[in-house]
């Protein structure tokens, strides 16, 4: 899978967790503990055990500032990614 797909399905998964459906929410939480997770953060160089804890923050995160805090994840973890390809 290509890094710039890999980075849309991690996107979109921390849009799900910031979800106000909570059905939503509850399936990405499950994908952040999943294998699939797991080498999904392999394949892009990220941590998974700290990706699982920046996702499980944005649980305790109030509802009115979920989507700014998802895009604000989203935003650095592109730059992060991109800071990786330039230096690489």
């Amino acid at each position: 899978m290509k890094q710039e797909l890999k980075f849309s399905v991690l996107a979109q998964a921390i849009r799900d967790c910031a979800s106000v459906n909570r059905t939503t929410q509850i399936e990405a939480i499950d994908f952040f503990i999943s294998d699939d997770f797991r080498k999904l953060c392999e394949g892009l160089g990220l941590d998974t055990y700290t990706m699982r804890e920046s996702m499980m923050s944005i649980l305790s995160t109030p509802r009115a500032m979920l989507k700014s805090v998802a895009e604000d994840t989203i935003s650095s973890l592109r730059a992060s990614l991109w800071q990786k390809k330039a230096n690489s």
